[in-house]
């Protein structure tokens, strides 16, 4: 069987972007699932969120990521997040169970196998979580790493960077449903987009699936309600920005 890994980051508590994903995945043939971190923040569904990838990773189906919001519900972020985002915060907190936070709180910083690396800002220092969103930043990405391909997410926009002949890298913009081959041959740093709130001005949630065994990348992006999400936000008492994001992509 042809490996096909479903690469899902930021979440970030949005349960109808979950769906239409994992919809689409499945429909894409995807054997395999990653969760790049921020499972939780900014939405209104924290719970459910968590209760469906902690199934998917206990049952064997999953790999998942801790992310920074996800760290925040048990180590103070406060003075690191904006105001929106650390309602959120708060607001979360007090949604969740014992177990689900224990849940959270056991996940990895970072997933290593042969030549893959999986994390949610940066592998280079990835408790600092360093944003991958330029040359220089992909570039101690993939040093950290060590390995050929390294995904990430943290940011909410599709990105791929790939190594040059001098060792440099160098970014290119993926686009949606276009598989890109990325050879063995050269180091790759891969940032996802967030499926829970894009942020380049397209509302649709971001996904990616890869194949090792072709060495193909594809970047899709995925329709869902985003009207319904941010309604519950709007219901749920959370700021009036998370809800507009969801409904421009900004």
């Amino acid at each position: 069987m042809t490996e096909r890994i479903a690469l899902l980051a930021d979440l970030h508590s949005n349960l109808e972007a979950f769906e239409a994903c994992m919809e689409h995945a499945r429909y894409l043939g995807a054997t395999r699932y990653v969760f790049l971190g921020d499972i939780v923040g900014y939405n209104a569904d924290p719970c459910a969120l968590i209760d469906r990838v902690a199934g998917m990773v206990r049952a064997g189906q999953a790999q998942a990521v801790l992310g920074n919001h996800d760290q925040a519900l048990f180590v103070d972020h406060s003075e690191k997040m904006n105001p929106d985002a650390l309602a959120a915060v708060n607001w979360t907190r007090e949604q969740v169970s014992s177990a689900q936070m224990e849940f959270l709180r056991g996940l990895p910083l970072v997933i290593n196998e042969e030549d893959i690396c999986f994390v949610h800002a940066s592998a280079h220092n990835p408790d600092r979580w360093n944003y991958v969103s330029d040359d220089m930043g992909a570039w101690k990405c993939a040093e950290a790493s060590g390995k050929t391909y390294t995904f990430v997410g943290h940011v909410h926009e599709p990105q791929l960077f790939y190594q040059t002949e001098i060792g440099k890298l160098r970014r290119f913009e993926p686009h949606p449903g276009r598989d890109v081959p990325v050879s063995r041959l050269r180091r790759w740093v891969s940032v996802v987009g967030s499926m829970g709130q894009p942020r380049d001005g397209n509302p649709d949630a971001c996904m990616a699936l890869f194949e090792p065994n072709s060495e193909l990348i594809t970047f899709h992006r995925v329709p869902y309600d985003y009207f319904t999400a941010a309604e519950k936000v709007r219901d749920a008492g959370l700021p009036e920005s998370l809800a507009n994001r969801l409904i421009t992509g900004h």
